[in-house]
């Protein structure tokens, strides 16, 4: 079953392919020769099919695929198309009714993953003059927060914002430093997040703490 949902997984990726091209963010396409959404996809939805339940299987790599488009097209674009974050908060929330996400969690996980970087975004705006962080971010955020609850939301934005920082140190030690270097940060938080999720699984004595349920 596992190897068949891999093959499910691949198609989603395409289709996921089809909709960005469809959106053409600034005229931004992703060419059809560039299978990296599909495998992505298809390794990650074999994984969930071979560890989970059949619920968490279905919204793990149902998010987990429009993570990774949304995290390429960020990349290339600085923009998250709105479509996919609408699909990904339904998805997020479907995860609710289906009993996988508490939902005292799923609230708590919105406040961590919206509202506080909603604020910190309006306190560095205020000082800086400079946003830090694009909507787009909040709205991802809110997806990744109904989805993995607080503190698993909380590890998600640390360790997303270690990675998007390591990375624009590299890309400064390489290119020439400009500290007005702008970094998406979705790919990161798209890793983030599927990396907190597959560890709570792995470990999850170590992760237990951290759901509320």
């Amino acid at each position: 079953m596992s190897f068949l949902m891999a093959i499910v997984g691949a198609l989603v990726g395409f289709i996921l392919k089809l909709i960005v091209n469809w959106v053409d963010i600034d005229g931004f396409r992703i060419h059809r020769n560039n299978f990296l959404i599909e495998i992505a996809s298809a390794v990650l939805w074999y994984w969930a099919f071979y560890n989970l339940t059949i619920e968490e299987s279905i919204i793990f790599s149902c998010i987990a695929s429009i993570l990774i488009a949304i995290g390429f097209v960020d990349y290339f674009t600085m923009q998250i198309p709105l479509i996919l974050v609408l699909v990904g908060f339904i998805i997020s929330v479907s995860g609710v009714f289906l009993g996988t996400i508490y939902f005292t969690a799923s609230l708590w996980g919105i406040f961590v993953g919206g509202v506080i970087p909603l604020i910190i975004m309006g306190i560095t705006y205020i000082f800086t003059k400079r946003q830090g962080m694009g909507y787009g971010d909040i709205q991802l955020g809110i997806i990744l927060g109904v989805w993995l609850g607080p503190m698993r939301m909380a590890l998600t934005l640390f360790a997303a914002s270690l990675l998007s920082l390591l990375t624009w140190i590299a890309v400064s030690l390489i290119k020439e430093f400009d500290k007005n270097r702008a970094m998406p940060l979705a790919p990161f938080l798209a890793i983030a997040g599927i990396g907190v999720y597959i560890g709570s699984v792995y470990y999850p004595g170590l992760f237990h703490l951290l759901i509320i349920e």
